[in-house]
């Protein structure tokens, strides 16, 4: 696979798409308001949206640090890069298959629940609030951040950086949507939930396709002109 231009902004959808897969997974959306409630606590709806976009920020960097890291190794295993991408294919395609419900990864079955003991106060609160929850949450969104981290390998230290930024963002925008819509998630959340069988499945399938185009080199083929 060439490290073009096209197979890169392919390579940021697929991050922003694993991202939004991430946020939607089982073991984080239907939790979704009870953590909200705790998060952003004040009844002020800008005071609410600031703290979600802090918690927001505090994941990222965890997550953009872990693409940095990848991104600089992969450079240093650039006469490999080509057993990288099959190898990482074929993990993806691992990936994509247990996120169907064909077979479970008992590591990425759930997350770590974190105690919601302790109230969030103002920005820095939310931000460390996020960076924690990160490490909590990574083993449940371990197949959609594996599969990116796996792409990240392939590239250099800039993109594993903006692969995993934009792996945030589909994580950020739907949450601050929900902090925005706040009135409103407790008659969303089990509306979409109902359909959670169904998302796995299509995140699975978009995850197995990426992984093939990995290992036939044509990732960049799901550009469309």
């Amino acid at each position: 696979m060439g490290f073009s231009l096209v197979t890169v902004q392919v390579n940021w959808w697929a991050a922003l798409v694993g991202g939004l897969l991430s946020f939607l997974s089982p073991c984080i959306f239907p939790i979704l308001p009870g953590f909200l409630a705790f998060l952003i606590s004040s009844k002020a709806k800008k005071s609410a949206i600031w703290r979600a976009f802090a918690f927001s920020l505090g994941l990222s960097v965890i997550f953009i640090l872990l693409g940095i890291a990848t991104g600089t190794f992969g450079m240093m295993l650039i006469s490999s890069r080509r057993l990288i991408e099959l190898i990482g294919g074929i993990v993806i395609i691992v990936f994509g298959l247990s996120y169907t419900g064909l077979f479970t990864l008992p590591f990425f079955e759930k997350g770590i629940l974190l105690p919601f003991n302790r109230e969030i106060e103002g920005f820095w609160s939310a931000f460390l609030f996020g960076i924690v929850t990160s490490f909590a949450w990574t083993p449940c969104i371990g197949p959609t951040l594996g599969a990116i981290l796996t792409i990240a390998a392939t590239g250099n230290t800039l993109n594993g950086g903006l692969l995993l930024s934009f792996f945030s963002l589909g994580i950020m925008i739907p949450l601050l949507l929900a902090a925005i819509l706040i009135d409103s998630v407790n008659k969303i959340v089990p509306a979409i939930s109902k359909y959670q069988r169904q998302i796995n499945i299509v995140g699975g399938v978009v995850l197995i396709v990426v992984g093939i185009l990995m290992i036939t080199g044509k990732l960049g083929a799901l550009v469309i002109s």
